[in-house]
């Protein structure tokens, strides 16, 4: 086990600086539309599955 945080710090940070810069943290529902969508691609990604097909599945 790594002695620091920094690689989860690193995944963060992309996801801190897009919603800086967007429309979405404007408000409540806008930012956690955002984040849920994020997480749930960010975790299929780390699983080694597609993105899109992941949210495509859950939409149904």
């Amino acid at each position: 086990m790594p002695p620091t945080n920094n690689a989860a710090e690193r995944q963060l940070r992309s996801v801190v600086l897009a919603r800086k810069v967007s429309q979405c943290s404007k408000n409540e529902r806008g930012a956690t539309t955002y984040m849920r969508i994020k997480s749930v691609t960010e975790t299929a990604r780390l699983r080694g599955h597609d993105p899109v097909d992941v949210l495509m599945a859950l939409r149904r």
